[in-house]
């Protein structure tokens, strides 16, 4: 799905690109949060450069702290993009904290998380984990 993505480009899309990679993880993580804020209209496009560079842990948390505070999504997309450079633990540590206390967005959550969850997982401890959090939002 991500490389579905990156075809999708254009060439400023491209250019961001090559601009987050000269700069250090926690500058790049500062640009993409200050040009493409979970507020705009925009916010989205930055989840289609943000798995052309790699990111530092604690940058990882904080991308993922600005952009999941919009949960649900309505697509995969952005649970894709942070399960790309994210580990099982860490994405779910990050989406505890902004659970929708509706019934609804919750089932909206689950329905496109779990399966990125599930593909993502590399061990038991990840799947433990994985179902442990599942059963906690039903």
């Amino acid at each position: 799905m991500l490389q579905s993505h990156t075809e999708a480009m254009n060439e400023n899309q491209r250019l961001i690109c090559t601009h987050l990679r000269e700069l250090q993880s926690s500058e790049a993580a500062s640009w993409l949060m200050d040009h493409y804020p979970n507020s705009s209209d925009n916010w989205d496009e930055a989840l289609l450069v943000m798995p052309h560079r790699s990111w530092r842990k604690s940058d990882q948390i904080r991308l993922a702290k600005h952009y999941l505070s919009k949960l649900p999504f309505a697509s995969a997309r952005g649970y894709e993009v942070f399960a790309s450079f994210m580990t099982v633990a860490n994405l779910i540590a990050v989406i505890r904290g902004y659970i929708p206390a509706d019934a609804e967005d919750k089932k909206l959550l689950e329905y496109h998380l779990a399966p990125v969850l599930r593909r993502k997982a590399e061990s038991e401890k990840d799947l433990d984990a994985i179902n442990s959090f599942l059963d906690a939002l039903a």
